[in-house]
């Protein structure tokens, strides 16, 4: 299956798929063992805050659509979204999308070289071991977003969590510096200590499994 995730072809056809959802594509069933999890903020001036929590089915499968998706969509939404609200994003390279930017002015040719970087960055990763590709990721995301945050008419941040119960702990966390604990609750649909539970067992219970899914998909889109 990694040979898959390392397919242009693969990823064209994945992402003509899921064009509105794109960072939703492997969650048709409930998360396993082996899913990673991934929250993603892109920002643009006229384009609003795109605030997205998603599993993936491995770390090889999320390395993937880094490459083949994210960037893609980030890099153009920040590009254009500063003018626009963004509702389609063409198939265009990562060269082609940096290399217009910046021929129009709304790109310095500095950030223009730092989207076609980041992406030979993430490519480079396909040939990294097992035993160091989360580690590599991780560094990747750090340095990603040390990069893309700064900005003052918009931002892009990524960030990986290797369980439920750390993506679970990132929400009440992240939550709570905006709502109260009864606000969150109406969020989530449930008490915080249910919301633990769920997110303990979703690779174990399939209905708690399918919970966690919904939440994801349905009940975070204000929590940052």
């Amino acid at each position: 299956m990694e040979e898959t995730y390392n397919s242009f072809n693969y990823w064209q056809n994945v992402v003509n798929e899921h064009k509105t959802l794109k960072s939703h594509m492997f969650m048709q069933e409930a998360p396993t063992e082996k899913s990673i999890y991934f929250h993603t903020l892109i920002l643009g001036k006229k384009n609003g805050i795109d605030n997205s929590w998603s599993y993936f089915p491995d770390i090889r499968s999320l390395i993937g659509y880094i490459q083949y998706s994210f960037l893609q969509e980030a890099f153009y939404k920040l590009i254009y979204g500063q003018e626009e609200v963004i509702s389609k994003i063409p198939d265009f390279t990562i060269d082609e999308i940096a290399n217009e930017g910046e021929k129009l002015k709304k790109i310095s040719t500095k950030a223009s070289n730092n989207m076609i970087n980041n992406y030979e960055s993430i490519k480079k990763l396909k040939n990294v071991s097992h035993y160091r590709v989360e580690d590599k990721l991780k560094e990747f995301i750090y340095e990603f977003n040390k990069m893309w945050l700064g900005s003052d008419k918009g931002f892009i941040y990524m960030r990986v969590f290797d369980t439920p119960e750390e993506l679970g702990e990132f929400v009440i966390s992240s939550a709570l510096t905006t709502n109260t604990k009864e606000e969150l609750e109406n969020i989530l649909g449930m008490t915080i200590s249910e919301w633990r539970d769920v997110c303990k067992f979703a690779t174990k219970d399939l209905a708690k499994g399918k919970i966690l899914k919904t939440v994801l998909l349905k009940k975070l889109k204000n929590v940052y």
